[in-house]
């Protein structure tokens, strides 16, 4: 069984989550990262949580893939 590693992510920089549209596209673009189990944004908090079940995406894949919708993450 593997275990899950759960990443909490502060979106900063000046393109932020302004609304639940903005969840939804963080959401369907990291859940579509391989060994992602669940991802939850949240526009007020400006935070994201992804749950990772495997080793094949990280903290820098995940980076990545939200630097390409437009958004500049850092860890919590």
């Amino acid at each position: 069984m593997s275990e899950i590693n759960t990443l909490n992510l502060k979106v900063v920089g000046e393109h932020t989550l302004h609304c639940a549209g903005c969840e939804r596209t963080a959401e369907f673009t990291l859940s579509r990262l391989p060994g992602v189990k669940a991802v939850k944004a949240d526009h007020k908090a400006q935070t994201i949580q992804v749950s990772l079940e495997s080793d094949e995406t990280d903290l820098e894949k995940v980076k990545t893939e939200l630097e390409w919708i437009g958004y500049e993450v850092e860890a919590l």
